[in-house]
């Protein structure tokens, strides 16, 4: 209903001539006719010459008044209804076929495809005779908004317009306005739009002025809302103070989630009777009841089980783990495949992620050399002596005769036959004088490392590794290095540093603190300080720094190592320039520095016992994504453990969950030389599709490969994932509106308040148009006929 009326009409000049000076001008004229036509001939009588006269008065003030250009402004006020916006996701999301399991969600897709009445309500006791016989491929989400749109027994759009005009719009990025004039627009939605910008595309129709707000917004979506710059807090807020409430329908099922095994961190080897901890990252969404079951199998036999409550997250975290058989260890390399199932009711949805592994049936044998019992050297040794992987063995050089000679875990002397020494697998110096050992002894060393054997030096502030040089201890080191004392109280007075970990360090698994990538490179920001290192002039040729010094530089101005290594002939040295690893367990015991070393003695000493890789491999991140583009980084050598040092390394990229012949199965890759490391090779690859893959690099008797799985980032429109019920519920409430599903849409334009605005019309009505034209017209001719029926000139 509408109420109109005329306020006021009025007469305006818009010409540039002073109407008092037109009035003063059409006196004077008038004055002056009548006296012309008083002296006129008086054969013509009085009365003719009065109406000459007026004639001609009326003619001067006519040409007067138009000169003034006078215009009849009217203004009428009425209250008109405001309209009702009609808001249509049109983002890829919306393309979505959603698994309708359940009878609640087949009968609202029932109501929506016009198949049931909109008015029927959800049986209590429901059976399959209830439901009619819906499409066999379930419908997109938007399939059902248009349905809903179109759908005759609701008639949503008649029954809206009846509340107020419509105004339909779609929106993805941006709101685009669609013509309402008729229902083509509905069918012209194709669910393209790459984002979705929900509250953005509302704010669009907020950002209006007062007079022009629509009454209410009905909005179809799934809620997905990857591009806003603004928040639904945010959005509600203004709803509620403008006065436009929000009525959503919710288009899509809520009756399924989303899960993702993300990543499962196990080592690549196990031991047997030695727990194996199978760490395990995981994202859920749109799963608020039921279980997650996790489960590992070691060459499919189920090794280990774990049942925990679900919870949503993006990154979730459990661990499995079992205790390996020696039967286990007779296999050699196999799979361990892990599972995580969600079971939500009648429901469940499952993700399983496969990683090979190879159980062994021997300890790492390790022998700790140092010349007495520093920080490092007593947490470590009480590290190594509880861990089952491991048989160590101690000697100190200036250390207590009695207790070296107390038998085990002590020797009493370094090892004094080639064979004794090479029955280890790893070998830790640390700060020894080199006199400790005999030469013999010291060429045993470089041997044993030339051999395979593992080596980690730990630098120290007395004798290793100043005293050293021009030895064979010092050849095999990865750095080079000037002799250097310090004073007994070094490093009380020195500035405090925290290392910093290189592109390399990032990459290697020894450093990792933590099994979330982003979570371990904070801990390393914030670990404990140190104040003391020893001095590095520079990497020998196909070294690697992983820890580097914040301010201290070689001589070719790079940062100075901390954390190095190379191979010396088939052995892998580890290189530690500093002594305060200890520090990191401030308020932390074990965590940090427990984890760090555990992993540097098992990275270092494991190759003896398997035998050293001539071929790896690592990509640069741990969750390859859709749309981005990784690092595949390969260490590749000679069967003489030198460095490759051709300029090029061909490779073959394949897609495992393709079909065999599928011409997009297989591609070449290219690994380039990186400059300045000798063997070291580096290609950029592209997650450009969905699915597994595996690299594959063939090195001579060596083949390697390296398995990875590209996936949707969580917010992608495209992204598994149910409508977002919950959130679309709080978000219509918050605003003053309402929130839908299908088996409600018949109460939507009931629950829509009508609203008013004033409305002011003003129209002018310029009077120097046609008529007037014939009226002045008129006066002339009139004027020119009367004079010549009285015979005058």
């Amino acid at each position: 209903m509408q109420c109109d009326w005329v306020c006021f009409a009025a007469l305006a000049y818009r010409g540039w001539f002073p109407p008092a000076l037109a009035l003063i001008l059409g006196l004077l004229a008038a004055v002056g006719v009548c006296a012309l036509y008083w002296r006129e001939s008086v054969a013509v009588p009085l009365w003719r010459r009065g109406i000459l006269a007026v004639v001609r008065v009326l003619l001067l003030a006519s040409i007067l008044f138009l000169a003034l250009r006078p215009t009849i402004v009217t203004e009428s006020k009425q209250d008109r209804p405001r309209a009702v916006a009609v808001l249509v996701d049109d983002s890829q999301s919306m393309t979505n076929r959603d698994p309708r399991p359940n009878f609640l969600d087949q009968f609202r897709a029932g109501i929506a495809l016009g198949l049931i009445d909109p008015t029927a309500r959800v049986p209590e006791h429901p059976s399959a005779g209830d439901l009619p016989r819906l499409p066999e491929q379930p419908p997109s989400r938007l399939e059902l908004a248009q349905a809903v749109l179109r759908n005759p027994q609701l008639q949503l759009l008649d029954q809206l317009r009846a509340i107020g005009p419509v105004q339909p719009s779609s929106f993805g990025r941006r709101r685009v306005g669609r013509d309402g004039r008729s229902t083509d627009w509905i069918a012209a939605l194709q669910g393209q739009e790459p984002t979705t910008a929900l509250a953005d595309s509302v704010f669009d129709l907020l950002n209006r002025d007062s007079t022009d707000l629509p009454a209410a917004i009905v909005l179809l979506t799934d809620g997905r809302d990857n591009a806003s710059e603004r928040s639904w807090d945010d959005l509600s807020r203004v709803c509620l103070r403008r006065g436009v409430p929000l009525h959503i329908y919710g288009v899509g099922s809520s009756a399924f989630g989303q899960l993702q095994l993300r990543d499962v961190a196990v080592n690549a080897t196990l031991f047997v009777e030695d727990t194996a901890a199978i760490p395990i990252r995981y994202r859920v969404r749109g799963f608020t009841e039921g279980q997650v079951i996790l489960t590992a199998k070691l060459n499919g036999i189920e090794v280990a089980r774990k049942k925990v409550p679900v919870r949503e997250g993006e990154d979730l975290r459990e661990t499995l783990s079992f205790v390996p058989t020696p039967r286990d260890a007779e296999i050699g390399k196999q799979e361990l495949t892990t599972t995580v199932t969600i079971v939500s009711g009648p429901d469940s949805v499952t993700d399983t992620l496969a990683k090979s592994v190879r159980v062994i049936d021997r300890k790492i044998k390790t022998l700790v050399v140092d010349s007495a019992p520093r920080w490092d050297f007593k947490f470590l040794q009480r590290a190594l002596l509880r861990d089952r992987r491991m048989e160590a063995r101690f000697f100190l050089t200036e250390g207590d005769p009695k207790a070296m000679q107390a038998g085990e875990p002590f020797l009493a002397e370094f090892p004094t036959r080639r064979e004794e020494l090479f029955a280890y697998d790893l070998l830790i110096l640390g700060d020894i004088p080199a006199t400790a050992l005999q030469l013999e002894q010291q060429e045993f060393v470089r041997d044993f490392v030339a051999e395979g054997g593992g080596l980690i030096v730990l630098a120290g502030r007395n004798h290793g590794p100043s005293s050293w040089l021009g030895t064979p201890l010092a050849e095999v080191l990865p750095i080079e290095y000037p002799a250097a004392t310090f004073a007994v109280d070094a490093g009380r007075s020195a500035a405090s540093f925290r290392p910093v970990l290189t592109p390399a360090g990032k990459r290697n698994p020894v450093l990792s603190l933590d099994d979330n990538p982003t979570e371990s490179a904070r801990i390393w920001e914030t670990l404990p300080e140190m104040f003391w290192s020893y001095p590095v002039t520079k990497l020998k040729p196909a070294a690697e720094a992983y820890l580097v010094h914040p301010t201290a530089r070689t001589v070719d101005e790079k940062p100075m190592p901390l954390l190095a290594s190379h191979y010396y002939g088939k052995g892998y040295v580890l290189y530690l320039g500093c002594d305060e690893t200890w520090r990191w367990r401030f308020n932390e015991a074990e965590k940090y520095f427990g984890r760090f070393w555990t992993q540097v003695v098992y990275i270092t000493g494991v190759p003896r016992t398997l035998g050293t890789k001539l071929t790896q491999l690592s990509l640069d991140t741990t969750d390859p994504l859709l749309g981005k583009t990784g690092q595949v980084y390969a260490r590749l050598f000679t069967p003489s453990m030198q460095p490759l040092t051709t300029e090029r390394m061909d490779a073959r990229l394949e897609r495992l969950d393709v079909a065999p012949g599928d011409k997009d199965r297989s591609a070449p890759v290219e690994l380039k030389a990186v400059p300045g490391q000798p063997g070291e090779y580096v290609a950029t690859l592209p997650f450009n599709a969905l699915g597994r893959y595996v690299l594959r690099v063939e090195n001579g008797s060596d083949p390697a490969s390296l398995e990875y799985r590209v996936t949707l980032p969580p917010d992608h429109e495209m992204a598994p994932g149910s409508m977002a019920e919950e959130a679309l519920r709080t978000l219509a409430k918050n605003s003053g509106g309402k929130f839908y599903r299908e088996e409600d849409l018949h109460t939507l334009p009931g629950s829509l308040v009508p609203q008013f605005s004033p409305y002011s019309r003003r129209e002018e009505l310029l009077l120097w148009n046609r008529w007037m034209l014939f009226w002045v017209i008129g006066l002339f001719s009139a004027e020119w006929f009367l004079r010549k029926l009285n015979a005058l000139s």
